[in-house]
């Protein structure tokens, strides 16, 4: 199944195209990505995709930066996390899902990045949208390993041309124009002249003639060029664009609970009869829910499958209010999304006339919510942020943070769904969310549907799982914040065998 096309403007039909038409766009959509400057995107609003992890016996950082237009080059930096003393080499791979490993090009080395001896940088050419996983190798004196990152391959944005490039574009073309018309005019002129004889007026006439019919045909060839890129630039800014869809979402009172019914509408290239999924840290989708615009209640619950497409989910006891709601899923091919859309919470009332048509729904052991008027007196523990300021934008970071008790003593974080923390990341202006973790902002689920396609079984032990013995008393989260402006943090973790979760104010200053 291919991964679902999103959109969150209306269904518009497709035009049909004849063959040459659409070897035209093909050549025009590259000839874009050729001349286009590498830019990003990924999650919502958060372009990089970032992964902490092993490759074999080397711990490792990867960033793949995507680029905005398919086919695009996507830039690959990998930073060796602890010091070799040997040479090591890095070698980078795209691998498409449909493709997999037999139908991937030879790999490209990662070269070293001046003054940086512990970076590696590479670009590779993602020509196909869909889900790819980007396979580092590193070697060296303790042999060679293999890390696996998922990544989704999608156009999210035009490229628009400069105002400098564009008006050189049309001097010269003025100028290709008026010595095409020129030539006509010309040759009708001078083609049946002997070289010696004078200009005769039907000479002169016969160029006044060429020049004005080549005119009028030149004129009509820019016109319907100009029609058919408009018609290109439509077809690809409606049908091509990625846009994460808009959830069907409503809330349901009954008697004792308030069940929002989650409906996953189907786009042009998913599946017909059911919605695919594979389940990240056992969730078929993770739902978060924030209130606007106070941002001071939120949830983060996992829906049940009702139907092919159908989720239903208790809601918490969250105050009324309008809630942003944002789902991450992953397609059975590897393709990871974020589905948002907006619901307004009615109060819990004590009782309610609407009987529930069937007996109560089950909240999910895993379900967790954040009140700030109540959550911080009640909680066992708390995080603080220990990542120095100041914090930039599109800089590589850790998101650090201590886990104290209520009198500033470090505690230690117990596992919550398999990992020790979790994070949610959101822009004041809700034009940036991402869910991370510990191992950065990869889909696992992903990650283990790519690493099962290679026949590379996935080592957990050092992917910050469970551990035996105590766990840490700071948990850090891999993360580039990928425009400057003011930021909430919802970090959580376990303590005492509750789920802590507590917000964190940032303000993120402009790239250095």
């Amino acid at each position: 199944m291919s991964p679902p096309r999103t959109s969150a403007e209306p269904k518009r039909k497709r035009r049909p195209a004849a063959s040459f038409a659409s070897l035209l766009r093909r050549i025009a959509l590259l000839t874009i990505a050729l001349i286009a400057p590498t830019l990003c995107q990924a999650h919502i609003g958060s372009p990089a995709v970032v992964y902490d992890g092993m490759a074999g016996p080397y711990a490792v950082r990867i960033i793949v930066l995507p680029a905005p237009v398919i086919p695009g080059r996507a830039e690959i930096n990998v930073r060796l996390l602890q010091p070799s003393t040997s040479p090591v080499t890095v070698t980078v791979l795209p691998v498409n899902w449909r493709a997999g490993l037999k139908g991937a090009p030879p790999p490209d080395d990662a070269l070293p990045v001046p003054g940086e001896p512990s970076l590696r940088h590479a670009e590779l050419w993602l020509m196909r949208p869909g889900s790819y996983s980007v396979h580092v190798t590193v070697s060296g004196s303790q042999g060679s390993g293999v890390a696996i990152v998922p990544v989704v391959a999608v156009a999210t944005q035009t490229l628009a041309m400069s105002h400098s490039l564009g008006g050189l574009l049309a001097a010269l073309g003025s100028l290709l124009f008026v010595g095409v018309v020129a030539l006509f005019a010309i040759g009708a002129r001078d083609s049946t002249r002997e070289p010696s004889v004078p200009i005769a007026p039907a000479n002169r006439r016969n160029a006044w003639i060429a020049g004005i019919a080549s005119t009028a045909v030149f004129a009509l060839i820019v016109f319907g060029g100009k029609r058919w890129w408009d018609q290109l630039d439509r077809d690809y800014r409606y049908n091509q664009i990625y846009r994460a869809a808009h959830l069907d979402a409503s809330i349901e009172q009954t008697s004792t609970q308030r069940i929002l019914h989650l409906k996953v509408p189907r786009q042009d290239d998913d599946s017909p009869e059911k919605l695919r999924l594979i389940p990240d840290h056992g969730k078929l989708i993770h739902l978060y829910l924030i209130r606007e615009p106070q941002l001071d209640a939120l949830a983060h619950i996992h829906p049940q499958r009702v139907g092919p497409r159908a989720f239903d989910v208790v809601v918490p006891p969250l105050p009324e209010g309008t809630y942003r709601l944002y789902a991450d899923l992953t397609n059975e091919t590897g393709f990871a999304a974020t589905l948002t859309t907006t619901v307004k919470v009615p109060a819990a009332a004590a009782e309610s006339k609407v009987e529930a048509a069937s007996p109560p729904l089950k909240s999910d052991p895993d379900d967790s919510y954040y009140l700030s008027a109540i959550s911080d007196a009640s909680a066992p523990a708390h995080l603080e942020l220990r990542t120095p300021s100041p914090i930039r934008a599109n800089a590589d970071l850790l998101l650090t943070f201590a886990v104290k008790d209520s009198t500033g003593h470090d505690v230690h974080a117990e596992p919550y769904m398999g990992m020790y923390g979790h994070a949610a990341v959101r822009r004041s202006d809700g034009s940036v969310f991402a869910h991370i973790h510990p191992t950065g902002t990869i889909s696992m689920a992903a990650q283990s549907f790519f690493a099962a396609q290679a026949g590379q079984p996935m080592d957990h032990a050092h992917m910050h799982y469970v551990s035996s013995g105590p766990g840490p008393t700071e948990i850090s989260f891999p993360y580039l914040f990928p425009q400057p402006g003011h930021y909430r943090i919802w970090v959580q973790t376990k303590v005492s065998g509750q789920v802590v979760t507590t917000p964190v104010d940032i303000t993120v200053a402009p790239s250095s």
